[in-house]
């Protein structure tokens, strides 16, 4: 469902009208929870190609290490063959951004960029 059919449908139960006979109110609640549950990974490296398609710029996704977990937003996200997805983690200390690029056989993973704060 896009942010302008639930857009639509929020303005429609808003006004009072009836759009719930096929579950719509449902959808949206699913689609606004779902969105803000990220996705985890243990290796962020190695994510596979169905979730990378998934995910949309602002998406989040969390590294588990043992028992620390590090978040990582997608920051960058192009379309089609040629283009590619960064996602990015910062802390204290500096930024990291992992790439992978889209090729004709799917998701490669790139590089891991990192820069320290000074």
């Amino acid at each position: 469902m896009s942010k302008e059919q639930i857009d639509y449908l929020l303005s429609k139960f808003a006004t009072g009208d009836q759009i719930d006979g096929e579950g719509a109110l449902k959808e949206i609640l699913v689609q606004l929870v779902g969105s803000s549950v990220p996705t985890e990974v243990t290796n962020i490296t190695e994510i596979d190609g169905e979730i990378l398609d998934s995910l949309q710029v602002g998406d989040k996704i969390v590294k588990i290490t043992g028992k620390q977990k590090h978040l990582y937003v997608v920051t960058y996200k192009g379309e089609g063959v040629g283009e590619g997805i960064c996602l990015t983690y910062t802390d204290a200390a500096g930024t990291e951004t992992v790439s992978y690029d889209y090729t004709a056989d799917g998701w490669v993973y790139n590089s891991t960029d990192k820069g320290q704060f000074a």
